[in-house]
């Protein structure tokens, strides 16, 4: 069984340096450069061509990467698909960020701009500890910043997928300020999750998504 991880906006691979998957093969597919206008069905079509469809898979993604993961699932046929800290739709998006939809606040964003932002940033995500922050960190300043732009727009205008996916686990924190646990429906609930759960709540997190592997690894033959 291949496990497909997808990180979040702005991120990279780094983000699942703590996350251990028993019995699956991991492959890490970090978003591609896209142009500006780029929808969440474009970065999927993207990804669809880096997995193996002649396997058996599982798509695991975190915030940008669980919207992304959904719209793979129409491509790819996944045994599951794993959403941690994400959405399903924009119904489960809270009032602060369905309002600034069709606002483009991404046109704002500089080097400069997001330097400045990082304590607040950092706040939101739930990054605390210092060894979290120097990650965290790292993935703001490596990202282009055009880059971020077509991704914070693609994320801002998602209608959700056209096909809803059956097979779904959702993890979500209870602690998550930019994607409150209210609005969503049916979580996997970890205790004090933070948006950055995946990175510094790795062993509980992994813990739900082995479990969740659990209802597809007995029907594959071979890992």
């Amino acid at each position: 069984m291949d496990a497909y991880l997808i990180p979040g906006l702005g991120a990279d691979h780094r983000l699942f340096a703590r996350l251990k998957l028993d019995d699956v093969s991991v492959h890490h597919l970090d978003h591609p450069a896209l142009p500006r206008g780029s929808t969440l069905k474009d970065y999927a079509a993207a990804q669809a061509l880096r997995i193996d469809t002649t396997r058996p898979h599982v798509l695991v993604g975190v915030s940008m990467g669980g919207m992304v993961a959904q719209e793979l699932a129409a491509i790819t046929g996944p045994a599951l698909v794993i959403l941690i800290s994400s959405w399903k739709g924009p119904d489960e998006m809270p009032w602060s960020i369905r309002l600034l939809r069709g606002t483009h606040p991404e046109r704002v964003l500089s080097r400069a701009v997001i330097d400045r932002s990082l304590p607040v940033v950092r706040w939101e995500m739930g990054v605390t500890r210092p060894e979290d922050a120097t990650l965290f960190d790292a993935l703001v300043k490596s990202c282009p910043v055009e880059d971020l732009k077509t991704q914070i727009n693609a994320c801002l205008t998602w209608s959700g997928p056209e096909r809803r996916v059956d097979q779904l686990v959702h993890i979500h924190g209870d602690k998550d300020r930019l994607m409150p646990i209210g609005s969503i429906k049916e979580p996997v609930v970890i205790s004090g999750g933070t948006h950055f759960m995946v990175f510094n709540k790795a062993g509980e997190v992994a813990r739900a998504v082995n479990d969740a592997l659990l209802r597809v690894r007995p029907v594959s033959s071979s890992t």
